[in-house]
């Protein structure tokens, strides 16, 4: 017998970071005013992680290129995954195409930045827990 989970959603999480990396956390795109990260959901930690490691991430490339990026807000959700093991089976960050001029160079720090971000690369790696 297949056994089916119920679909549920988490997020979405904004991070918002300014010129200098300083990082802010909030759950509405109005009140993104918190130092770190509420902690009350370990999804939502999970989440507002990911997006501060991309925009961190973005920051970085742009730096190597040479380019420097106005402030910017990036949003952060994730889907629960219908089967089992309990686990989310898609992470979504959204990221304003507005953090430079063109299309292109847009692309380019995205890639860059989704190659070095430790925590989105963690996520696609295993999990193993042992007892010592």
């Amino acid at each position: 017998m297949e056994i089916k989970m119920k679909p549920k959603a988490y997020g979405p999480v904004f991070v918002y970071i300014d010129q200098g990396r300083s990082v802010r956390y909030g759950r509405s795109e109005d009140a993104i005013d918190q130092v770190s990260p509420p902690t009350d959901s370990p999804a939502d930690t999970l989440l507002f992680a990911l997006a501060a490691c991309i925009a961190i991430s973005l920051h970085m490339v742009a730096e190597k290129y040479g380019m420097t990026l106005e402030p910017f807000r990036v949003q952060a959700f994730c889907k629960k995954a219908q089967d089992p093991p309990s686990r989310f089976d898609r992470f979504e960050v959204l990221v304003p195409r507005s953090i430079v001029d063109d299309y292109g160079s847009a692309e380019r720090l995205l890639k860059g930045a989704k190659t070095i971000c430790t925590v989105s690369n963690t996520l696609n790696a295993d999990v193993t827990l042992r007892l010592i």
